[in-house]
């Protein structure tokens, strides 16, 4: 009969699919944030955090390499100003970074943080333009 052959197809594509899916990347131990970055988007499991020592873990979700940087500001995420001939954000108020993270993987940064407004970004050209930033709160201990 010919359904129980694509029943069978299916099944057979779905696991096939699902075999050469590489191992999602896992954020550091420890981490109290953890962001994620697709390719053009940046999330994070908590909204905000008590001032002091922060240990960020990031997991690079995407196709391709991005960085990581912790801007205090109090503009609006898609609002830092940008440089034209680079195609990045100008990184004023950037309290840390990490340089590069490539795809797949993951790594981990300790900053200590004092209250205010921040902006996670990536900053590799043009990423920040086509939406990878995000806003982040520290409140006061």
């Amino acid at each position: 009969m010919m359904i129980p052959r694509f029943v069978t197809a299916v099944a057979a594509l779905v696991l096939l699919v699902v075999a050469c899916a590489g191992p999602a990347a896992e954020a550091p131990s420890g981490s109290q944030v953890v962001a994620e970055l697709a390719d053009y988007k940046i999330t994070v499991n908590v909204p905000s955090v008590k001032a002091g020592s922060i240990k960020i873990g990031v997991r690079n979700l995407g196709t391709m390499e991005h960085s990581f940087q912790v801007i205090k500001t109090d503009l609006a995420p898609d609002k830092l100003p940008t440089d034209g001939a680079s195609a990045k954000a100008k990184e004023d108020g950037k309290v840390g970074e990490i340089a590069s993270i490539p795809a797949g993987k993951s790594a981990a940064v300790t900053l200590d943080l004092a209250p205010g407004k921040y902006v996670f970004i990536c900053n590799v050209a043009g990423h920040y333009q086509l939406g990878m930033h995000t806003g982040f709160t520290v409140d006061a201990p």
